[in-house]
């Protein structure tokens, strides 16, 4: 009893000593151990004063480990067998690897002496100890525990009850409607469909109606996937529960209908956006997924090139005026704008943010839901916020003239101010402001800069190979190599880890231009989209294809995934 205060406060006076905390925020978190009876790293994570991979990588540099991130590694899950789940869940732990007589175990304290001592006798093998954090370990072991019984075997059992029963299938969609135990064959199913589609990081899932089935895709890295087909009697039944789930009214199927919902896999809070839509095989259900505990990505971790992340860094240190970033639906803007307000937020700046919907949880910045359905619209909101006394402000999006302007006169008053524009390039930002309604007299002085960006798949690092003759594809695209670089091409081979895919997670394309007084006379004469182009060249402006023929010939990514993400063809990219 007396022994895990002294650690504790051990450990808060080294992450003081380190920079990490501050003594007001290890004061808080002290009273909060005492209050919740939980370790002080868990508290300070918790509390959103230390990020998590922070303070593994912290520990790990203590205790001489290496940290690892989870999600990256493939788990050997024979290893895993070697020890008890409960045993594992108890000193945080999760064996990832065994190769003659080692086994490699990820530990969230890397100092836990017991637990060392315990696995050693229990397994009999010399042991590896990584360090990662506890939130991962725990969601793989969460995932170990249910992942009893597949997709198939919980259609079967429906398909047997449904059988056994004498009713209509009108009768089981009561049933679904009235089911509220955690087991019952329908909230199975569709809890197994949601908790797979996250663990394969896809964005959304589809439920789609065919005259004999239902078809169930998800869009993993940008692209729609197949994963199931449903008999097309569990339809209903799925569409019902679905409907549950978002608060949506079963009885309507004339009408198309949006909701949210929020559901748990693993340790995880998963927020979903439900939209059902009427077609001519029933009702069509897509289901956006966001994570809102998933990890803030940091600025240096994005993949700008150097020379793009230099001028953003400059941009961001500006007191005020408007930095816009720009791209198609799904391009990754809100997570680039949230690395940002991630690397400038600090004690001494009060942050805003406007959202719809809020995708991350960040912890000392406040953030507001857009409600349109009670008034609370971003233009609304923004006249709110600035009674705030704010000095950054996230606007989600800028859809309107209102939003537009009002955030124009808000950077000509002081504020700093991101937002986001649906435009194909940066460059096309410009005249969308414009004819958004702002007047052209007044972007000059309050636009710092624009960053557009796009998401390519990359090439899966366990398949990558090079590609013979990569001078024949430049030569056939007619597409001009980048200086400086040597002259080669990769693609993936196709295996397990990514499906036979050849590609495994995306990586974005950047484009920045910056605003300085080459563009006031284009500007306010209310130029097009190519003078703005032909401006930000002369000015250094590397472009989204340019940097994406880059990733190419660096190994990220492929020459065709480029093309095919830009819709540009190689004549349009000759020079």
């Amino acid at each position: 009893m007396n022994e895990a205060p002294a650690k504790s406060i051990d450990l808060g006076e080294r992450l003081m000593g380190a920079g990490m905390v501050s003594a007001a925020q290890l004061e808080l978190a002290d009273r909060e151990q005492i209050r919740k009876r939980q370790p002080l790293g868990k508290v300070l994570v918790d509390l959103g004063f230390v990020v998590p991979e922070k303070l593994s990588s912290f520990l790990a540099k203590e205790a001489n480990t290496r940290f690892v991130e989870l999600g990256r590694l493939t788990i050997d899950y024979e290893a895993v067998s070697v020890v008890p789940l409960d045993l594992l869940r108890r000193f945080r732990a999760l064996p990832i690897a065994k190769v003659n007589g080692l086994l490699t175990v990820a530990l969230a304290d890397p100092l836990n002496v017991l637990a060392l001592d315990i696995l050693r006798e229990i397994t009999g093998l010399q042991l590896e100890v990584v360090t990662a954090t506890e939130r991962d370990i725990l969601n793989c072991l969460d995932h170990l525990e249910s992942a009893g019984g597949s997709i198939q075997e919980s259609i079967d059992r429906i398909i047997k009850q449904k059988a056994e029963e004498d009713g209509p299938v009108v009768d089981m969609e009561a049933e679904a409607v009235d089911a509220t135990e955690a087991d019952a064959p329908t909230i199975r199913l569709v809890s197994q469909i949601i908790a797979r589609a996250v663990e394969t990081g896809a964005s959304d899932i589809h439920f789609e109606p065919e005259e004999r089935m239902v078809r169930i895709r998800t869009r993993v890295d940008g692209v729609l996937q197949p994963d199931v087909f449903i008999p097309k009697a569990l339809q209903s039944l799925i569409t019902a529960r679905m409907k549950i789930l978002a608060d949506l009214d079963v009885a309507e199927a004339r009408m198309p209908q949006d909701g949210r919902a929020t559901v748990v896999v693993g340790r995880r809070q998963i927020n979903l956006r439900v939209s059902s839509l009427p077609t001519s095989h029933e009702e069509s259900v897509v289901v956006r997924i966001l994570n809102p505990s998933a990890r803030i990505i940091h600025l240096d971790a994005l993949g700008f090139s150097a020379e793009v992340e230099g001028k953003l860094r400059l941009a961001l240190d500006q007191p005020h005026g408007v930095i816009v970033v720009t791209g198609p639906t799904g391009s990754g803007k809100t997570t680039t704008l949230y690395a940002v307000l991630n690397e400038i937020s600090t004690t001494d700046l009060s942050i805003f943010t406007l959202e719809d919907p809020i995708e991350f949880r960040m912890p000392g910045i406040r953030q507001t839901q857009i409600k349109e359905e009670i008034g609370l619209t971003f233009s609304h909101g923004l006249r709110s916020l600035l009674r705030q006394d704010p000095d950054v402000i996230l606007v989600g999006e800028t859809r309107d003239t209102e939003t537009a302007q009002l955030m124009v006169r808000a950077a000509l008053t002081g504020h700093l101010v991101f937002t986001t524009l649906h435009t194909n390039d940066a460059p096309g930002a410009l005249p969308r402001l414009t004819d958004m309604g702002v007047e052209p007299y007044l972007l000059p002085d309050s636009l710092i800069a624009v960053l557009g960006q796009r998401l390519v798949r990359k090439v899966c690092e366990r398949c990558k190979e090079t590609q013979a003759h990569p001078e024949r594809v430049f030569e056939e695209l007619k597409i001009k190599p980048p200086a400086g670089l040597p002259l080669q091409l990769w693609r993936g081979a196709g295996c397990e880890a990514c499906k036979r895919t050849g590609f495994k997670g995306r990586q974005a394309i950047f484009e920045f231009m910056m605003i300085d007084h080459r563009f006031h006379d284009a500007i306010v004469h209310r130029a097009g989209s190519p003078e703005f182009a032909r401006l930000a060249k002369e000015s250094g402006m590397t472009s989204m294809f340019e940097d994406g023929v880059r990733r190419a010939v660096q190994g990220v990514t492929t020459i065709q995934e480029l093309l095919r993400v830009t819709r540009l063809t190689g004549a349009e990219n000759g020079d």
